[in-house]
């Protein structure tokens, strides 16, 4: 019976099998986990990404009418509804008196536009020779001023003064 009891001392205590099992039913949790939840994605990505391409056209289409027919039904003001020809001279004296030094410019810009029916920054820097910045302040001005349209990203905004009025906008211009 001793030599039993000896060998029993000699071999090592069999008392790490429950932890070890325990750590390896975890990482085999873990992994199944981990792939689970790339199986989900690969499930589920397509189906979100399809989703949000099909609604996020939608609302693209829809805010795309809505500004097109913003744009096409704006309403007009200023110079455009005035009819006398006196009214339509004081409001070119307020004008010139509210954009002071600005006026030469805003005056060939203002003619510019109207024979040319186009209207852009980079147009009117080329064509006046003025920075970028001071081209955005005269667009910016043309259109307070009712000359053209808002801005339509890339495109040339829209001139809302016919190229026939051209002449009498340079003589009304020229005061």
């Amino acid at each position: 019976m001793v030599v039993l009891t000896e060998i029993r001392r000699a071999l090592p205590t069999v008392q790490d099998e429950p932890e070890e099992t325990r750590l390896r039913r975890a990482a085999l949790v873990g992994a199944g986990a981990f792939a689970l939840i790339l199986v989900a994605f690969w499930v589920w990505w397509p189906a979100g990404v399809a989703l949000g391409l099909v609604a996020g056209s939608f609302v693209v289409l829809r805010v795309g009418r809505a500004m097109h027919a913003a744009a096409l039904t704006e309403a007009v003001g200023g110079l455009h509804d005035l009819s006398d020809e006196e009214d339509i001279r004081e409001e070119f004296r307020n004008l010139r008196m509210r954009l002071g030094d600005d006026w030469p410019v805003f005056r060939r810009a203002a003619v510019l536009v109207t024979q040319a029916q186009w209207a852009s920054v980079a147009g009117l820097q080329r064509e006046l020779r003025i920075s970028t910045g001071a081209a955005q302040h005269i667009m910016g001005q043309l259109e307070r001023e009712g000359f053209v349209g808002p801005s339509r990203g890339t495109r040339a905004r829209v001139v809302r003064l016919a190229r026939e009025r051209s002449p009498e906008l340079e003589r009304l211009l020229h005061l």
